[in-house]
């Protein structure tokens, strides 16, 4: 998954290689570049300021910080001067494209579309009024992340003046040549001001990615397992905006406690699948440090796997009793409630988009551990040559890697829980411990959960959040002791300190977002008509 330091890296890189290539082109080919040039400062500028990716304050927009402000000014002294040297060098104005400027003008493109790319990943976890879909978002409110994205387009502001540099040598236009060099000056001025001015530079932000859609991506037989640990990434990634969106209760479809019910049974067989990888692959090993580490965290993933089993447990008797997922047999209710003045949407026919993702990562990481033909309903089988696992995972590190981002999930989930819980007490989830199937036609009313039930699960989920931060602990042990860092942990160490932090004030009123017509999505026979238990410990 592509992340911001990276897509810095790939337009830098681009910029680069066109400055060390010497520039034997006519004029019209050289204006083209400028054209291309001038593209790349425009989309530095559009990163600048607090409305390109702060999310929505709780106070007054923020001012542009002296590093942005010295980088906006010098950009727009460079872009008058490259305007000026276009005009030397192409006075008809005739339209020009990536192609009129050869191999170096698809270079500059490039670096423009990589930074395109950055505030893309950017909003991507931003909806439309600009309010956080993700945790992470609330790592841009931070200075030290207005410092890092000013830190790398002063970079990319340097790496265009050496560009301009190349421009100017074989320019013929006497005029041209003194405005390719204002444009440079002014280019390399706001370049070394803005890093001058960048003191508090967030590494973390380094491994930001795009918050991806919470729409299912099925596996398949076909999938190739060298794409297994990068797909289950995917996964995580929509599963922590699920979790996120569930807490604030804006998702377009509402989680349900039967949805939260299946989550934790999905869970439960996904930390005992990568548990027993990971003691698979430990068995074969010839390092005793790595081997004991592995061993370590499959000991304490099947801890987690318990914490999760009893989640599922809790919600036996207050799960949707409308849900026709947890009684297939039922036909759904075609009726709307109303309880307390506030309209209560009735579950999808369908499973909430995380449920299917959570299957989805299940039979990733069955296909593994045992190829890509299993599936939850199939037993274990043979597993794989553990030489085989861990080249598809990039070695015992990129292993370890991949399980740990299935435990930093999972804590947002259970942190989310609650919050589907307080709605259930509010009398807002269809349960009851004592409801029976004949009761379906006479009783057209929701049934509030007792308080005592949602004390139980609350403490389970509690207990997951701990289970999965001891997880999360030991495989970053083990990645680490096979030398491989995990720089994404610390983003998530972040972002789930900024969910601890926001559940003491966000307020506990439920906001009941319009309901809207979804498309009904591919769903797994299994996740409607019945599931299989799974993995026995």
């Amino acid at each position: 998954m592509t992340t911001l330091g990276e897509l810095f890296d790939v337009s830098l890189a681009r910029l680069q290689e066109v400055a060390r290539t010497p520039l034997a082109i006519p004029a019209d080919a050289r204006a083209a570049l400028v054209v291309e040039v001038d593209d790349v400062l425009l989309q530095v500028q559009k990163g600048l300021g607090p409305r390109a990716y702060t999310p929505t304050p709780t106070s007054e927009e923020r001012d542009l910080t002296p590093a942005e402000r010295g980088l906006r000014d010098g950009l727009g002294h460079a872009r008058d001067a490259l305007s000026t040297a276009r005009r030397y060098l192409s006075p008809r104005e005739e339209p020009t494209g990536p192609a009129a400027g050869g191999p170096a003008a698809e270079q500059i493109a490039s670096a423009a579309q990589a930074l395109g790319a950055v505030r893309d990943a950017i909003n991507s976890h931003l909806g439309v009024d600009r309010a956080p879909l993700t945790p992470y978002a609330y790592l841009l409110r931070n200075y030290q992340a207005v410092d890092y994205l000013a830190r790398r387009y002063s970079e990319v502001a340097w790496a265009a003046s050496q560009v301009v540099l190349r421009l100017a040598h074989g320019a013929e236009h006497p005029g041209a040549v003194e405005a390719f060099g204002r444009a440079r000056t002014s280019l390399d001025h706001a370049a070394v001001y803005a890093r001058r001015a960048t003191h508090q530079v967030d590494p973390a932000l380094e491994s930001f990615p795009a918050a991806m859609p919470v729409v299912p991506v099925q596996a398949s037989a076909t999938d190739a397992t060298s794409m297994v640990t990068a797909r289950l990434a995917e996964d995580c990634e929509r599963l922590s905006r699920a979790a996120y969106v569930a807490l604030h209760d804006r998702a377009e479809q509402r989680m349900s406690g039967s949805d939260l019910h299946q989550i934790s049974r999905w869970n439960q067989m996904g930390r005992l699948l990568a548990g027993r990888t990971l003691l698979h692959v430990a068995q074969d090993s010839t390092d005793g440090t790595v081997r004991d580490s592995l061993t370590a965290a499959a000991m304490v993933l099947r801890e987690s796997s318990k914490s999760w089993t009893s989640t599922a447990q809790g919600w036996r008797p207050i799960v949707d009793i409308g849900d026709p997922r947890e009684h297939p047999r039922l036909p759904p209710p075609s009726y709307a409630q109303v309880q307390q003045g506030t309209a209560a949407r009735m579950p999808s026919p369908d499973p909430h988009p995380a449920v299917v993702i959570s299957r989805t990562s299940v039979v990733r990481l069955g296909q593994m551990l045992f190829g890509p033909h299993w599936l939850p309903e199939q037993p274990p089988g043979q597993a794989r040559p553990a030489v085989d696992i861990l080249a598809d995972a990039g070695g015992t590190g990129g292993l370890a890697a991949s399980a740990y981002r299935l435990s930093a999930t999972g804590w947002q989930m259970a942190a989310a829980a609650p919050w589907v819980l307080r709605r259930a007490e509010a009398g807002l989830v269809t349960a009851s411990a004592d409801f029976r199937p004949r009761d379906l036609d006479r009783e057209r009313r929701f049934y509030p959960v007792h308080p005592r039930q949602i004390e139980t699960l609350t403490r389970a989920y509690t207990a997951v959040m701990g289970a999965e931060q001891k997880s999360a602990a030991a495989l970053l042990t083990a990645a680490r002791s096979a030398g491989t860092p995990v720089p994404r942990a610390t983003l998530d160490a972040a972002a789930h300190q900024a969910i601890a932090q926001e559940q003491k004030w966000v307020t506990a009123a439920l906001v009941t977002p319009p309901p809207r017509i979804l498309p009904r999505a591919q769903v797994p026979t299994d996740l409607v008509v019945g599931r299989r238990p799974g993995l026995r410990q």
